[in-house]
This record gives structure tokens, C-alpha cells and sequence, in this order.
């Protein structure tokens, strides 16, 4: 199953397959046809998969896990020196992978997917899939579309004409919205998720395409829908996601939208970033707790702790932003789209810049040592040293 495009202006829009779409290494357009249901095939382990489409890379203790394309989940215990390849029930591409601990694990990625495993990578079995998320929605806003009928039905006749047209205008508009909400569920799996994270509670939070935003609070046994209780009524796409030092869940994505929850996902305060593109990485400071927002053309922005204006860095970059890490030094690397690196060493007031020398985009890094980073990428893993940023 492959996205159904529902935005004509957003044909091409910025939004974040993984974190490659706008690297220039995906595009919803390619994704024209199926043949097959990718959620029913197991992926096939390659001894390929380490030079194939990866798109996150994340350290896990002394353990390296990686995910990508045709859903390979690969984990390295010799600090990337090799790797294997998970059993993983779907062969759809995936786009992200954190750990609650050594053993249990979630990946999500295209057509909603969501898998776990709890014995740290070696099998994987799926959750949900967009299916179960298209039967959140929908039953999300049949309800209100009903709530809202039941008013318009049960106003006195003497009520204020404009009382009475500005609630039956809202049942049109929840009508229209249910309209849309049905025809995403017959049409199936479809839209992916792009990100995941555990906090210190365990709790599951993936965020994903149209505003696709869930938690789980039991290990992946059941979800709750957030998507409907975040300020984010035109559904722009949620790429990326950041747990705090102190448990804030951020989440950004298409038109600057930044979102937070103190709350564990139970509401959430809008931090929109004065800036009409996608943000596609977060980071937090660890001293400092300044969070920083990267995305398109070399944009990136940083929030001051306690501060409520969001400051634009001149990069002098046109290459877009696509993953990014703090080191152990407390620096942070951001990587993204023609072999761009840059690195700041003072909370990205002012960056060191350098480039793969093959200039393949990059959608995560991860550091291996005091001296190297890896990247995860285009065509699989590449191994950088610190010392290459001027």
C-alpha cells in the first residue's frame, strides 16, 4: 500500500520519507503502484543490506541498530564492525527505531507499520499498521461529526441566526472531514509513520504523515490516538520527535510546526517556528537545554531555554538537514542532502562545516568513538572522522 496523495499543492511537498524525502533519495511520486502488499511479505535477510537505503541509526548501550528499505532492521555488537539482520514480519521501508531498553525495541515506518521486538533485535512481530490508525481517525471523527448533528438538531427554533450557522457550518465541516476519514480507511494502509521514541516511563510515542500521532503506555499492547488533540488542524506532516531532559515529548514537522507535551502526550503547546518549510531534526543542548530545529535549504533555528522566539542561524547552506546527534562532548552534528555535515561546538550559534567526499546524502549519524562518527545513508553506512570539520 502506498500513500494517496490528498493535497494536490503537496504533490511534491517537503514531506519526510524517513528522513530522506527531501534529501533528494525518495519521493512519494515514485511510489505510484503495488503489486504486492509489502505489510504480508517477511523482509529477506541481504548480505547487501549494509550497502542499501538505511535511514536511521541509533546506539542502544554498546549495541548499533539501523533501519531502512524492504524492512531491514540491522544491529552490530562490534560497534558497527558488522552486522546482522533482524526477523522481521513486513518488507515495507522503515524509518526509525528506538529502544526502551537492551531487549525491547519498536521500528516503525511506510504504511503505518509499527513492530516491536523483546529480545533486542532478533525477532521483530508487527503492532498495528495504518489500518488500525485508519480506524482511530475514523471513529475519532465520526463521533464528533455526530456530536455536532446532534446540536445542530437538538437548537430551540428561536435560536440566534448566527449561532444556528455558525454550528450547522461546523457539522458540514466534520461531515467533510468524516468524507475524507472513510475514504482513507477503504483505501487502507498508506501513509507512514516517520518516527518513534520511549521516555523514561516506557511509554511509546510515534508521530508520523497528516499528522499521525499515537502513544502506547503498555508496550505496544494498545494505542491512543493524539493526533486530534494537538493544534495542528491542517494535518501537516510530523517528521521528527525529541524527548527532553526532563520528559518533554517535542515534535516538528511541514510548515514549522513544533509541538510540546508536559503532560506525556495528554495535551500539547504549539512553539511554531516563524518559517513556511519542514523541520526534519531536533536536538537539545545537554547543558544549555537549547533546542535547535534543522530542515530544508540549510535552515535551522535554535530556543534558548525559557525563551519563547525561536532564532534564526544563518548557515550560509543550501543543502537541506535531514538527521542529526548530540556527542558525547556535548556538540551536535546535523547531516543531510549532497554529503553535507556541519557540527557546533556552542549550541549552534556558528557551525564547522565538511562534506562526504562522495557527496551521498546522509539521513542519520551516530557516534562510534571519540574520533568517528557513522552515517547512515543513501547506499548504507559510511564511516567519518571527527577531524574532517573545518
Amino acid at each position: 500500500m502506498f500513500l494517496r496523495n490528498r493535497f494536490s499543492n503537496k504533490a511534491a511537498s517537503t514531506l519526510l520519507m524517513g528522513a530522506l524525502l527531501c534529501a533528494g533519495l525518495i519521493t512519494y511520486g515514485s511510489l505510484s503502484t503495488a503489486k504486492v502488499d509489502l505489510l504480508q511479505i517477511p523482509a529477506i535477510p541481504s548480505a547487501n543490506a549494509t550497502r542499501s537505503l538505511l535511514i536511521d541509526v541509533e546506539r542502544v548501550g554498546k549495541n548499533l541498530f539501523a533501519a531502512g528499505e524492504f524492512g531491514q532492521v540491522l544491529k552490530s555488537e562490534d560497534n558497527g564492525q558488522t552486522w546482522t539482520a533482524g526477523k522481521v514480519p513486513v518488507s515495507v521501508t522503515l524509518t526509525s527505531v528506538a529502544f526502551a531498553n537492551d531487549a525491547v525495541g519498536y521500528a516503525v515506518g511506510h504504511d503505518g507499520v509499527v513492530l516491536k521486538t523483546e529480545d533486542g533485535g532478533v525477532n521483530w512481530v508487527k503492532l498495528i499498521d495504518g489500518g488500525t490508525i485508519n480506524q482511530f481517525v475514523l471513529d475519532i471523527v465520526q463521533a464528533k461529526a455526530d456530536a455536532l448533528q446532534e446540536q445542530v438538531d437538538n437548537l430551540p427554533e428561536n435560536a440566534p441566526a448566527d449561532v444556528r450557522e455558525a454550528l450547522e457550518v461546523a457539522a458540514e465541516e466534520a461531515m467533510f472531514t468524516l468524507d475524507l476519514a472513510q475514504g482513507d480507511f477503504e483505501v487502507g494502509p498508506s501513509k507512514p509513520l516517520l518516527d518513534v521514541i520511549v521516555n523514561g516511563n516506557g511509554n511509546v510515542f510515534v508521530a508520523g504523515a497528516y499528522g499521525q500521532l499515537l502513544k502506547s503506555t503498555d508496550q505496544g499492547a494498545s494505542w491512543t490516538y493524539l493526533g486530534d488533540r494537538t493544534s495542528n488542524p491542517n494535518n501537516y506532516h510530523l517528521n521528527t520527535m525529541l524527548l527532553s531532559k526532563t520528559g518533554e515529548i517535542w515534535v516538528a514537522g511541514e510548515q514549522g510546526t513544533v509541538l510540546v507535551s508536559a503532560d506525556e502526550g495528554e495535551t500539547w503547546t504549539s512553539k511554531k517556528i516563524d518559517y513556511d518549510g519542514s523541520v526534519f531534526a531536533l536536538l537539545e543542548a545537554p547543558d544549555t537545554r537549547t533546542v535547535v530545529a534543522v530542515g530544508l535549504r540549510g535552515h535551522a533555528f535554535r530556543l534558548p531555554f525559557g525563551s519563547d522566539q525561536w532564532e534564526e542561524v544563518d548557515t550560509k547552506l543550501r543543502e537541506t538537514f535531514s538527521g542529526a546527534t548530540v556527542l558525547a562532548d556535548g556538540s551536535m552534528v546535523v547531516v543531510g542532502s549532497r554529503g553535507i555535515l556541519a557540527r557546533s561546538t556552542d549550541d549552534f550559534r556558528s557551525i564547522q562545516v565538511t562534506r562526504r567526499a562522495d557527496k551521498l546524502p546522509s539521513a542519520s549519524v551516530v557516534q562510534l568513538n571519540d574520533q568517528e562518527i557513522l552515517l547512515a545513508g543513501l547506499r548504507g553506512f559510511k564511516t567519518l572522522p571527527l577531524s574532517e570539520f573545518k
